[in-house]
């Protein structure tokens, strides 16, 4: 049986509700158990990119305020990091943490609890290290973020997202922030293949085995996630000692099966994970049946599905489907201010910047210009734009079966 997932109402970020619902999801799983005093917690949190708690892209302040004091009152030290999209430097990262109300929230919580020890830091660490993984499916050698080697336990807190290549971003995509900005792309490119890449998200959730996943699905965000879609209330929390069946729950939340979810599939196969939500205990207060949002918007239909076909007929419908279901990324020039921050992180160097006189950067401003023969559909240029003007673009048939097949 897999690991049971707490599920509690919550319909705001205000101090008292977010002190009930986590303290709730916990106690529902026995979550803090593992806890003890002097022992240092690191919480991984959703950096994604540099942007206000209020776009639903990244970790809310007030929800990891409410978690870090209840680890605080236990006796533990908390670290909070991740490694956003951009070079993973002192300088860099702290602009995230600025942009994002993380620095506000820990120099607060440093105030309330000034007894002559830091009880709670944002990671000073950018260091990084070689990892190797023997029994990995996709990535058996990789760098990481060195700052996890100094903490006893890892915390997982995730926002509960559409995704252009994942279908969603939830507690096992959220462990790809372990993996340093910069190399990021490289890896895109290494594992193109989207259930390739999904290992990799399975993988390294098995490497560094964080021991408890919470997920803050108050607003969520569908749409042109992950970074550039639309916030979208929710109202519930979510909490497991493993990320696998609390995914499938996020996912039958949002009305996402297994198939649209590359991580939960690649979870499946390797025996992680659930053929389907009837297979996951759900405790709390609160259904699934009076949580789910059923006209939840995605991201895309995915590229990784092959659509094999058996004979010419067989063939032929594969064809077909592949064409209705084809997407790729496109920049929406009136929005684009031309910082080149999609020329720099594209894995297959398949954009170059050419000018343009529709660029939001001034007459004659750079805009992104795609090489479509080079392009791998990773998608890591729309997720590292600053400004969403790099969109995911279906044909027009593709369109207008998406828009039928979720009415």
């Amino acid at each position: 049986m897999f690991d049971a997932v707490s599920l509690v109402r919550c319909d705001e970020y205000s101090k008292e509700k977010l002190d009930f619902a986590i303290g709730r999801v916990l106690e529902e799983i026995d979550g803090l158990s593992f806890v003890h005093e002097k022992m240092t917690i690191g919480i991984k949190v959703n950096l994604v990119a540099g942007m206000a708690p209020e776009k639903a892209a990244t970790t809310e302040p007030l929800f990891l305020r409410t978690l870090c004091e209840k680890l605080i009152l236990k006796g533990a030290k908390v670290v909070i990091g991740d490694s956003p999209g951009g070079i993973y430097t002192s300088a860099f990262v702290h602009g995230v943490y600025r942009a994002c109300g993380l620095t506000d929230m820990v120099k607060e919580l440093q105030g309330q609890y000034d007894d002559g020890e830091n009880k709670v830091s944002l990671n000073e660490d950018f260091s990084v290290k070689n990892g190797e993984f023997p029994d990995a499916v996709s990535i058996k050698n990789f760098i990481y973020t060195g700052w996890l080697d100094n903490v006893d336990a890892i915390i997982n807190v995730s926002k509960l997202k559409t995704h252009a290549m994942m279908g969603m971003s939830c507690a096992v995509k959220n462990m790809f922030g372990t993996i340093p900005g910069t190399t990021k792309p490289e890896y895109h490119m290494r594992f193109s293949n989207e259930q390739a890449f999904a290992n990799v998200m399975v993988d390294l959730n098995e490497y560094f085995k964080p021991c408890l996943y919470l997920v803050d699905a108050i607003d969520g965000m569908e749409g042109n996630g992950p970074t550039a879609g639309e916030k979208r209330h929710i109202g519930c929390v979510l909490s497991s000692k493993k990320p696998y069946a609390l995914d499938m729950v996020c996912a039958d939340i949002i009305g996402m099966k297994l198939s649209e979810v590359p991580t939960l599939l690649a979870a499946k196969e390797r025996g992680l994970g659930p053929d389907n939500v009837s297979e996951v205990t759900v405790c709390g207060d609160l259904q699934l049946s009076e949580i789910r949002v059923t006209d939840f918007k995605r991201a895309t239909i995915h590229q990784s599905i092959t659509f094999d076909g058996n004979g010419i007929i067989g063939k032929l419908q594969s064809k077909a489907l592949m064409i209705v279901f084809n997407t790729k990324p496109n920049v929406k020039e009136k929005e684009c201010i031309g910082c080149k921050k999609c020329h720099e992180t594209c894995p297959a160097h398949a954009i170059t910047m050419v000018r343009s006189d529709k660029a939001n950067s001034g007459k004659g401003g750079m805009i992104p210009q795609i090489d479509r023969s080079k392009c791998i559909k990773c998608f890591c240029c729309q997720e590292f734009c600053p400004k969403g003007a790099m969109k995911v673009q279906y044909n027009p048939l593709g369109r207008f079966v998406n828009k039928v097949n979720h009415r």
